[in-house]
């Protein structure tokens, strides 16, 4: 008999996509600004292609809703979530950029890590400056936190920067 215990694990696909069904029938439900954010980045865990979603409430634009996915360098899917706080109007930008920063956590899925905690900043530019600011922009990302090796079985600094370019509708 074994006793060994067994831990279920989370398929992202189904989280990302119950996440997204949740945040687009409550944006369409409400007023909000919801964004489709494809982006890459590159670290501690290796080059993460993927995609996010940024989901602004109007009437508290400064908090960001960020569920991701991405796929891991072994090529098996990730995903995590971020809560950014828009600092934006404290840092002076001018009109057309943004900068927001918040904790992030994310489930690489790869052969040698696994979860990742961290702090996400990100940076962006309003592409076109118009009545319908923000619909399209592009951006950094940066994040430094703690990831676990799974192959030495600790915890070790993390880091990544990457590109984003987003899409509001």
């Amino acid at each position: 008999m074994n006793n060994t215990l067994s831990h279920p694990t989370i398929n992202p696909i189904l989280a990302f996509t119950v996440v997204l069904a949740l945040a687009g029938s409550t944006a369409s439900a409400m007023d909000n600004d919801l964004r489709i954010v494809p982006q890459i980045l590159a670290g501690t865990a290796g080059v993460e292609p993927g995609v996010a979603l940024e989901w602004r409430g109007l009437d508290k634009a400064v908090l960001i809703l960020r569920p991701e996915i991405f796929l891991s360098e072994d090529g098996d899917l990730g995903a995590g979530a971020a809560v950014l706080y828009d600092v934006s109007n404290n840092l002076d930008l001018p009109e057309r950029q943004a900068m927001a920063i918040g904790p992030r956590v994310v489930y690489h899925n790869s052969d040698q890590y696994s979860w990742e905690a961290d702090v996400m900043a990100t940076w962006s530019f309003d592409l076109k400056g118009d009545s319908r600011a923000w619909t399209h922009a592009v951006g950094l990302i940066g994040a430094v936190g703690v990831v676990h090796d799974k192959d030495d079985d600790d915890n070790e600094p993390g880091a990544s920067v990457g590109l984003f370019y987003s899409f509001g509708f």
